[in-house]
């Protein structure tokens, strides 16, 4: 009898520890992975330990302190830099705006964000136009928009295989937004 009171005791501390093992992450529909271990989340980039939840209970997305994102998307973990033989292909005006790019979207998220991230240019233009608005993220409109067309420019010179999947009408203002900088480098 003993011996079927610790089996079941220990199956059931390894179902339980499965449970709580699961559930120190939430995954929701967007990827976003939280660690609700305990109510805080340390920052990633300044180390300072924010709120899990914000005053009206929605999840914490940014830190407190210094705006940096404290989620972690699937895209995150990817290359956190596009190969500089690549962008040696590039148009000239690419190449620049890369370090654009590169510096201000780096300010509140791993770069490698929107690097693996696949989106149609009005997705990216949607996107690219609200992290502009966040606070302490420095894109001026022009930059913004200079962002939009690298990020365009980029999908259709290094992810064919999403591109062709795009439906005509985005692959259209793609095309025409690589055309205008391949020509103007000839």
């Amino acid at each position: 009898m003993l011996r079927l009171l610790r089996s079941v005791a220990a199956s059931l501390i390894l179902v339980l520890s499965t449970i709580i093992a699961y559930n120190l992450f939430v995954s929701n529909p967007e990827g976003i992975l939280l660690a609700q271990a305990s109510d805080k989340i340390k920052c990633p980039r300044c180390g300072y330990l924010n709120s899990a939840k914000n005053p009206d209970g929605t999840l914490n997305t940014d830190c407190d302190k210094c705006g940096y994102s404290i989620v972690s998307f699937s895209a995150d973990k990817g290359p956190s830099k596009i190969d500089p033989k690549i962008i040696a292909k590039y148009a000239p005006e690419m190449k620049a705006t890369y370090n654009i790019f590169r510096n201000k979207c780096s300010k509140c998220h791993t770069l490698a964000r929107p690097i693996n991230t696949d989106l149609s240019p009005t997705k990216w233009e949607e996107y690219v136009k609200r992290m502009m608005k966040k606070p302490g993220s420095g894109i001026k409109p022009d930059e913004a928009k200079r962002i939009w067309q690298f990020i365009v420019y980029d999908t259709v010179k290094r992810k064919p295989n999403f591109f062709n999947k795009l439906p005509e009408k985005e692959k259209e203002i793609a095309r025409k937004l690589v055309s205008r900088f391949e020509n103007e480098s000839k």
